[in-house]
């Protein structure tokens, strides 16, 4: 048996019309939408750089980004797509935890005859 189709409420219709013009408006103008998914640990870099260089929107940063991405030369624009990593320094604290880490995983897993293990050297 086919159930019955509710008719939208007056509200509803309201809002449909409300986004059909903004649609239709955006298409006049040549908006296009491009979604931009950002990893949680840069948020509080981004929301730092947009403080200290006057953006009041993540927009207005990616905007830019993409225009200035998009009027450098060859060369320049694959030095800025460059993925470049942050360096790092294992602390003595860390070591001490990845060492101790891997003489349990020994400890459980003993090696097989014939596997080289080199004990840690002890300064």
């Amino acid at each position: 048996m086919a159930e019955e189709q509710q008719e939208p409420t007056a509200e509803a219709i309201k809002q449909r019309k409300k986004r059909e013009k903004k649609a239709a408006d955006d298409a006049a103008k040549g908006v296009g939408h491009f979604k931009v998914e950002v990893a949680g640990v840069f948020m509080s870099d981004l929301k730092r750089l947009m403080k200290e260089h006057g953006f009041n929107i993540e927009q207005e940063v990616y905007q830019n980004l993409l225009r200035n991405l998009i009027a450098a030369d060859y060369e320049t624009q694959a030095k800025m797509l460059r993925f470049v990593t942050t360096p790092f320094v294992v602390t003595e604290k860390v070591s001490r935890i990845i060492q101790a880490a891997g003489m349990k995983s020994l400890a459980d897993d003993p090696p097989e005859p014939g596997d080289e293990v080199i004990p840690p050297v002890r300064s």
